[in-house]
């Protein structure tokens, strides 16, 4: 997909309170997941694998933890794909890889017809001199992404069919909706099932 970069390229490097890498728990943590990397990509590779396959998915396993921070989806160890993509936005931030937020409008469950927003990042790799998005919602056994370079690992095949839709802007803030829904709820599980914002909301 064709990007479009909505900031400029320095926002894709700053922290503000949800991509908090300003935290010293999350400063030592992206030092400590690449400190034996030789390369940007592998960089990019490490914190990808750690923030899919580290850190849960509150679905997944039932957790009712809302988290929204970077800091808040270390310290709890748990996180839906909003808070999981500002985990990995900041751990690139502060190993100096721009990063950014991407949407895709997706059917969450097979027996009902809500659809929500799910969100990915976008990393600017220096070699391909582009951007590639990755999903670090974490697999279970339906969804499987993987780190890849050409984008055919991102875990969710969108159905316009039935309403799902990719968006191709690139955003250097979380989605203002995605971050309120965080903010205003206190179970993680009934928020995912009945407060996911739309695209439109």
């Amino acid at each position: 997909m064709n990007l479009k970069q909505r900031n400029r390229t320095e926002s894709y490097l700053k922290f503000d309170k949800y991509v908090n890498f300003d935290d010293p728990m999350v400063e030592d943590k992206a030092r400590e997941i690449t400190k034996s990397c030789r390369s940007t990509l592998e960089k990019i590779e490490a914190i990808y694998y750690f923030v899919r396959d580290e850190i849960p998915h509150s679905w997944d396993t039932k957790d009712s933890t809302i988290t929204i921070s970077a800091s808040d989806v270390l310290e709890k160890n748990t996180g839906i794909s909003y808070s999981k993509a500002n985990l990995l936005a900041a751990l690139m931030r502060c190993n100096g890889i721009y990063t950014g937020f991407c949407y895709q409008r997706i059917k969450r469950f097979t027996y009902d017809n809500k659809l929500a927003l799910h969100a990915l990042n976008a990393i600017y790799e220096p070699d391909l001199k582009r951007w590639i998005r990755l999903d670090a919602r974490g697999n279970n056994y339906e969804f499987q992404a993987d780190f890849s370079l050409n984008e055919n690992q991102l875990g969710y095949t969108i159905r316009p069919d039935i309403g799902e839709f990719e968006f191709d802007d690139l955003i250097a803030v979380p989605l203002p909706s995605t971050m309120a829904v965080l903010e205003n709820s206190t179970n993680a599980i009934k928020m995912y099932y009945n407060d996911l914002p739309d695209y439109d909301s």
